[in-house]
């Protein structure tokens, strides 16, 4: 591959799988318990020219997205029901 100096740049990019943390996310259940919660994210780049050139910073745009899913995900799930109570 023919790199033009002061045009074009090399940047290298893992194939492997990449496990990252999420970091620990305060949300509010659809039944307003409150928990903190954490993850962790294991994905692998597919095409490399993509990640590079159609996103500024990949391995951040992928923590934001994962952090949001989060939230959105157990923003709308009832906990109450994930548990089981302690009465019975």
């Amino acid at each position: 591959m023919l790199v033009i100096p002061g045009i074009q740049q090399m940047v290298r990019v893992d194939l492997r799988v990449v496990t990252m943390d999420v970091e620990p996310q305060d949300v509010i259940s659809r039944d307003n318990v409150s928990v903190k919660v954490n993850a962790v994210v294991f994905f692998r780049v597919i095409d490399p020219q993509k990640a590079i050139i159609q996103v500024e910073n990949y391995l951040m745009a992928t923590s934001q997205l994962a952090q949001t899913t989060l939230r959105v995900v157990l923003a709308s799930t009832s906990l109450t029901r994930c548990w089981p109570s302690e009465s019975g």
